[in-house]
């Protein structure tokens, strides 16, 4: 007989899109307490399309926030010189305790495969892409 009856209810899950500007705001909030390069920007959305890509991680609204926190602690520490300990997010930002920071980078970094290596092919070709994408979105504001 098993210790414990249970019963798998099947509960409705409501679907929310994230907010464009809520990203922003929360990149930037990290991006300037932790005076990060705006070179990071482009590893964090490598790494983030690694983990969806290698982990078979969607993002939706009730994650986009650790995987995007995340992906910028790893991108930093690859790019800066001279990079932060997981605790110099705790103090500036206060958005996650030590150990949660921790676990989150060691699942991130183990659904990349741990392979974290931006090659510089391959952060032009991103770049490139970002670059023409906000080329395009400042034309098509100027048309409406």
């Amino acid at each position: 007989m098993p210790l414990f009856l249970y019963v798998l209810e099947d509960l409705p899950y409501e679907e929310k899109a994230c907010n464009d500007g809520d990203l922003i705001l929360f990149m930037r909030k990290i991006f300037d307490k932790m005076q990060l390069a705006t070179e990071c920007i482009i590893v964090t959305l490598i790494y983030l399309e690694k983990v969806m890509i290698n982990g078979g991680i969607e993002m939706r609204y009730c994650n986009w926030k650790p995987l995007l926190f995340t992906a910028i602690l790893l991108a930093s520490k690859f790019w800066e010189d001279i990079n932060f300990w997981n605790v110099d997010y705790v103090d500036a930002l206060r958005i996650y305790n030590l150990k949660s920071i921790n676990r989150m980078e060691s699942e991130f970094v183990s659904l990349c495969e741990y392979n974290l290596f931006v090659s510089a092919d391959l952060y032009t070709q991103y770049f490139m892409a970002v670059r023409d994408h906000a080329k395009q979105a400042q034309i098509d504001s100027i048309k409406s």
